[in-house]
């Protein structure tokens, strides 16, 4: 079966789904985030796979939010509160709610949308090359998919609101001493470092790493639902607004920063 935005491969017991607009560094398109949720639905049913790799394709790995269609009345992202609730999150909990081990090989550019996304994989290796960064407040937006679940719980409170308030970008030795990622490789190293875990993980009992992941990640579950509820509402507040209509136009025409005025 073919998925719009991304590939999926097999490898004896491992799948490898790769994010495929590299031209763009791999956005969370519409099409892209609905193909997520259909892999990962094929996934879960496919005996054969046991553990699941996520990497981008090209020089990066996710770019998040694809800010060129926020100017596009029709798209997800300018969409009614209840429309973004519908399709614009079908993919954000789909890895942890899948039952099989996830793995994020992190090649390159991992911002915004794309962030969360590689949040909320089970486990992060991420080649030298990586970058990491929270873009949204800069868009006059808000984190998304997740990221105010996750990120906390994985570095604290504190700095995490300095990246969000700053839109700081941090290189993968910083993410690895944040607890970001559990490893960091060389470029090159990357997809055989990921393959080589995936198959080590392959090797164990498949109901025993099922249960083991549901277990750790029921109660994060359980709170992801309302931090959804509360991301959306506060995206849909802050698109309307001035000053993301103006940092949009900036980003897009490769301007500076405008002057934010609260509207």
């Amino acid at each position: 079966m073919e998925y719009e935005g991304l590939l999926l491969e097999k490898k004896g017991y491992v799948a490898v789904i790769t994010l495929n607009i590299p031209e763009k560094l791999n956005p969370l398109t519409k099409k892209t985030i609905m193909s997520l949720a259909r892999v990962t639905n094929d996934i879960a049913l496919d005996d054969e796979v046991r553990v699941v790799i996520v990497t981008g394709a090209g020089r990066g790995f996710c770019s998040g939010a694809d800010v060129s269609a926020m100017t596009n009345p029709e798209s997800v992202y300018a969409s009614r509160f209840e429309r973004i609730q519908v399709t614009g999150y079908p993919h954000a909990d789909a890895f942890p709610r899948l039952n099989k081990p996830v793995i994020a090989a992190i090649n390159g550019p991992c911002v915004g949308g794309g962030f969360s996304l590689a949040l909320s994989c089970d486990i992060r290796i991420a080649a030298d090359t990586a970058k990491f960064g929270l873009s949204q407040v800069a868009r006059g937006l808000v984190p998304d998919y997740g990221m105010t679940l996750y990120l906390p719980i994985l570095i604290g409170v504190s700095r995490t609101f300095e990246l969000i308030y700053t839109a700081e970008i941090i290189d993968a030795e910083e993410a690895k001493k944040l607890g970001i990622v559990s490893r960091v490789v060389p470029g090159e190293q990357l997809m055989t470092a990921a393959m080589e875990l995936a198959n080590k993980i392959a090797q164990q009992p498949p109901f025993s790493l099922e249960l083991s992941k549901k277990i750790i990640w029921r109660s994060l579950l359980d709170n992801l639902s309302r931090q959804l509820d509360l991301e959306s509402l506060a995206f849909q507040i802050c698109i309307g607004t001035e000053d993301h209509r103006k940092s949009v136009q900036a980003f897009l025409n490769k301007q500076p920063p405008p002057k934010f005025t609260g509207k």
